[in-house]
């Protein structure tokens, strides 16, 4: 009888269960359709944090509200679990986003790094005559 030749899904899985085990720790895995499989690793991106502690933040979130709660299920709640890792506000006196062309020279407000006219720019502008921040695409990312 012949063996199966490992799949390197199995041993991408192989490789998981190894790293778990290490950290005295369990891998649970999940099929979801692609379309929430990106969802989660773009929130994970525009978070910061890695696919993996979101997820476990979300779990841990809809787990402990069952259990206060007194049910048997879990009803999640995945936005509290996000808040839950989300920073502050970079900014938080920018009252909204835009994307511009420069027309001159200038500098990012995040960065310091300096911006040719005719970039494409990210322009904040700020509550109450603030002022306003200009961010390069690299600081963009981070908003």
């Amino acid at each position: 009888m012949r063996e199966r030749p490992i799949t390197q899904a199995q041993a991408m899985r192989d490789k998981a269960m190894s790293v778990a085990m290490k950290r005295k720790e369990e891998f649970l895995g999940a099929r979801v359709p692609k379309t929430l499989r990106d969802r989660v690793i773009q929130r994970a991106s525009d978070l910061g944090v890695p696919v993996s502690i979101l997820i476990r933040k979300i779990l841990e979130e809809a787990f402990s509200e069952g259990q206060a709660a007194g049910h048997n299920f879990v009803v999640p709640n995945p936005q509290a679990a996000v808040n839950a890792v989300s920073q502050p506000p970079r900014f938080p006196s920018v009252l909204g986003w835009e994307e511009i062309k420069l027309n001159r020279q200038m500098d990012c407000s995040g960065c310091g790094r300096r911006l040719a006219p005719g970039m494409l720019v990210t322009f904040g502008l700020g509550v109450s005559g603030e002022g306003h921040i200009i961010l390069c695409d690299q600081c963009k990312d981070r908003i």
